[in-house]
């Protein structure tokens, strides 16, 4: 009990601290996957998690998809060049929503 306890307040402080970006589909997926004895399972199915966490190299964003998020967080279909291109050149900064969920779950128990 206590240890499904302590997963299902994880599971909330994850979709707390996970950014929302252009759909919010990171925070929606984040879910308890599987219960067995002793043992509980969660996570995310979205591809993106790890690099949104951790941050990237210098890499080839998709172009259609930061046009996506440029429109819906920026209000400019326009800023996805520079946005591209900066990925291209930097790529991008971590987000540590793990290590943040994980301490406010410390922090409950």
């Amino acid at each position: 009990a206590l240890l499904l306890e302590v997963a299902n307040s994880l599971v909330n402080n994850l979709k707390r601290e996970a950014p929302v970006g252009a759909t919010g589909d990171l925070q929606r997926s984040i879910q308890i996957f599987q219960q067995s004895s002793g043992q509980i399972v969660l996570g995310t199915r979205v591809r993106y998690a790890k690099a949104v966490n951790e941050g990237t190299e210098p890499h080839i964003a998709d172009f259609d998809a930061i046009q996506v998020w440029a429109r819906r967080k920026l209000g400019d279909e326009a800023a996805a060049g520079p946005v591209w291109r900066k990925i291209a050149r930097e790529g991008t900064d971590a987000n540590p929503y793990v290590d943040r969920a994980f301490e406010a779950t410390l922090a409950e128990f």
